[in-house]
């Protein structure tokens, strides 16, 4: 039935009229053979340009352009370079160098690969105003079906608006084989919706923002898939598989249909988004986004399950500055948001304080929100990352992203509802001792 959403056009419960500009999810062992065709219907007379990494090449992008020029479609190739820190990132510098390596008369891009290559990839295609299709390598993320870009830009990240897919191609055995690393941190991703999209759900209350209840449901047929069954993600049976990377896809164009990356990314995310930031500036590696959106599932599903039993909290605006020492030489650009961030901190408390409203609140995270203990044996049991040691993270530098990770994004999540509840910045090590340490 969700299928029948793509390449449509249609009214919806929410009020809008949602745009799915993806026309075709392509999963099976001869999809490589169907890209001729697919550029035939939905980017007629383009031959694209070929963005992909020394792995993903490997793995499917030279059959994949050996599919094309069989058909009469050749490609031009643009590899992405490993730098000296280790696998190509998305920020300003990699997009810019590879705007200087994508010819400017190319017409269409055929991504093939997973995170990196396919944001960067649409980020071409948005700024040249070009169609492009992805070739998924791994079921590694939800980013594949969504318009939404998450570069570091100045060593901040940010969420950009970008382009999405006209289709988007995967080959089973291609997703089974890929590291188990890439496929848990897949997992982590999808996880993260229920608490993400609580956020998404409180923000409605609060300040009166939009929210689709269509996207925020459009997975839900598919999380028993994985979510029940935890073992088969960990053993690749098809069945898991192909419930994981459809809840991908199907979270990915859940954002783009809301026009938003609220559907499925929150305070979750952000810490995640830390992590990274402070491993770039530090010219060290961090983990796969994912597995450390996982982590921060834990922490979220544990904010909100400690807001839950709250009866009557005195909300207070908790103003502080920006941690300059912490973020150095981010410190301007984390300040930009850190200051919208602020107003929004303290609208929330003037609303929170409103009779009825902590009522209306707790409702909503009782409706939504899904037990940490769930999550924690889901991904457990998958071989995912639930633990620091898992992530290569340390006790204090978690500790330190929970706790500074609401400074980076305007955006209102759980953590800046927990600080205003007085849960935070005192339950932090609590919370990371009880479910991230063992």
């Amino acid at each position: 039935m969700i299928h029948d959403l793509l390449g449509q056009t249609f009214p919806c419960e929410c009020g809008r009229t949602h745009v799915a500009p993806v026309n075709a999810m392509v999963y099976h062992e001869g999809a490589l053979e169907e890209l001729p065709g697919l550029f035939d219907r939905h980017a007629p007379g383009r031959n694209p340009v070929l963005l992909a990494d020394m792995r993903t090449w490997a793995v499917c992008g030279k059959a994949a352009a050996r599919v094309m020029e069989k058909a009469g479609r050749p490609t031009g190739l643009v590899m992405l370079p490993d730098p000296a820190s280790g696998e190509p990132v998305c920020d300003d510098l990699t997009k810019a160098w590879l705007e200087s390596q994508v010819p400017g008369t190319t017409t269409a891009l055929l991504a093939v690969g997973s995170g990196v290559v396919n944001d960067l990839a649409k980020w071409v295609a948005a700024d040249r105003d070009i169609p492009y299709m992805v070739v998924a390598t791994a079921a590694s993320m939800n980013g594949y079906s969504s318009a939404n870009i998450a570069p570091a830009i100045r060593g901040v990240k940010r969420v950009l608006e970008g382009r999405a897919p006209f289709a988007v191609a995967a080959l089973p055995s291609v997703l089974a084989a890929a590291p188990g690393a890439l496929t848990s941190a897949g997992l982590g991703d999808v996880i993260a919706k229920p608490v993400s999209m609580t956020d998404w759900k409180i923000n409605q209350f609060l300040f009166g923002e939009y929210f689709c209840p269509l996207c925020a449901r459009l997975i839900r047929d598919l999380e028993p898939g994985y979510m029940n069954h935890p073992e088969g993600v960990l053993k690749r049976e098809p069945a898991a598989m192909e419930a994981l990377f459809m809840a991908l896809l199907y979270s990915g164009l859940s954002m783009t249909l809301a026009g938003t990356s609220f559907p499925a990314s929150g305070g979750e995310h952000m810490m995640s988004h830390v992590l990274d930031m402070k491993a770039m500036a530090g010219g060290r590696r961090h983990d796969y986004h994912g597995r450390q959106v996982g982590v921060g599932t834990l922490v979220a599903g544990a904010l909100y399950e400690r807001l839950l039993a709250l009866e009557e909290p005195r909300f207070q605006v908790r103003v502080e500055p920006t941690d300059t020492g912490y973020w150095g030489a981010l410190a301007s650009v984390v300040d930009e948001e850190h200051a919208v961030k602020r107003e929004r901190a303290a609208q929330a408390v003037e609303r929170l304080k409103q009779p009825g409203a902590w009522a209306a609140v707790r409702a909503i995270i009782a409706e939504n929100a899904v037990s940490t203990t769930r999550i924690k044996d889901c991904l457990k049991r998958a071989g995912a990352a639930h633990r620091l040691a898992d992530i290569g993270c340390s006790r204090d530098d978690f500790i330190n992203a929970i706790l500074r990770s609401h400074q980076i994004r305007a955006r209102y999540t759980v953590l800046d509802l927990a600080r205003a509840a007085g849960i935070l910045p005192g339950a932090a090590g609590d919370i990371v001792d009880a479910w991230l340490m063992a």
